[in-house]
């Protein structure tokens, strides 16, 4: 089992494919994914459902596109000329998947002690 970790995808779920491909991603193989999911590139809402789908494989911690999203979908934000994630926002599931967003980490933090007894 193997676990990659990806940043900043925003929406390129073609290029994503490719490189789980590039690197043969299996279904023991784990997925850390560090922010901005959607956004940019033109495919958000196949990237979306992708890693959501993937469930407990992936790990996925927020960035500002993400939060964009969330608030643009419940009315806090107005669009910037450059969003690239009408195709969330026009989807049927979009509320389901912002929802999923929604409850993603906006941090993770882990800590790996290493105990050695030394025997006197």
């Amino acid at each position: 089992m193997a676990t990659y970790a990806i940043g900043d995808v925003q929406g390129c779920f073609d290029e994503l494919r490719r490189l789980l491909d590039e690197v043969k991603f299996s279904a023991a193989d784990r997925l850390w994914f560090v922010g901005d999911l959607v956004n940019r590139g033109p495919k958000s809402l196949q990237v979306l459902r992708f890693v959501r789908d993937l469930g407990d494989r992936a790990v996925t911690v927020l960035g500002n596109h993400d939060l964009h999203l969330v608030t643009q979908l419940e009315g806090f934000e107005r669009p910037r000329k450059d969003d690239t994630f009408q195709d969330v926002l026009a989807a049927p599931d979009a509320k389901r998947l912002v929802d999923w967003l929604r409850q993603q980490r906006s941090a993770f933090v882990t800590v790996i002690f290493q105990v050695a007894q030394q025997h006197f």
